[in-house]
């Protein structure tokens, strides 16, 4: 009967190992010093909950902007790049340096595909001395975009889920006012052809 029991232990430990073995994984790939229990955590996740639903409604107002932009600029159906930052020179750190930041779109079927959010920074005279900072966020699962940061002796990348909640929300804000940015340069553009068209169709009927 006690061999019974033994071999009946062995067994359920052989079986249970693998699955604490994915539990303790899965704690390894989280915010391991967040209480998901507490008040505190449950409404950082209410805060990025909201965050997303924001950016849904933003990407919607956005693809709908970029529809009729497209009719008027059709090189802009793929792809379009809105550069949010550009310092051709900055005194920085002692050293001269540029600065270049922008906002990339990836289109497929009129929709978002993935939106790109990059910072680079290079010495003008060390060249091989960089910065470069970069944030792509699937909307599909914004919790799987990307964050690199790239200087010249190394690189590293991590997902936004690996992040602790404060830090998810900090990039999700920063995509959120990003967007918002976007859709009113791209009211602007539209302002500017409608503004070209018309004083161009005024010229021709100005007899």
């Amino acid at each position: 009967m006690k061999n019974q029991t033994r071999l009946f232990a062995l067994a359920a430990l052989l079986f249970l190992t693998p699955l604490l073995a994915q539990e303790k994984q899965k704690v390894s790939q989280s915010d391991v010093f967040q209480d998901e229990s507490s008040e505190y955590t449950k409404s950082l996740r209410k805060i990025i909950g909201s965050l997303e639903a924001t950016i849904g409604e933003r990407l919607k107002d956005l693809e709908r902007k970029h529809e009729i932009l497209v009719v008027l600029k059709p090189e802009y159906e793929k792809r379009q790049t809105i550069v949010t930052e550009d310092i051709p020179f900055q005194v920085e750190d002692g050293y001269e340096s540029n600065l270049l930041k922008y906002i990339m779109f990836q289109f497929e079927g009129g929709k978002v595909k993935d939106i790109t959010l990059a910072s680079e920074s290079k010495r003008i005279y060390y060249e091989v001395m960089f910065e470069n900072k970069k944030i792509i966020f699937k909307p599909s699962d914004l919790k799987q975009s990307e964050v690199t940061h790239e200087v010249f002796e190394k690189s590293e990348r991590t997902l936004l889920n690996e992040m602790s909640l404060e830090n998810q929300i900090r990039a999700l804000r920063l995509l959120e006012t990003s967007l918002r940015s976007s859709i009113y340069r791209i009211d602007i553009l539209l302002a500017l052809y409608k503004d070209k068209k018309d004083r161009k169709n005024l010229q021709h009927i100005d007899f």
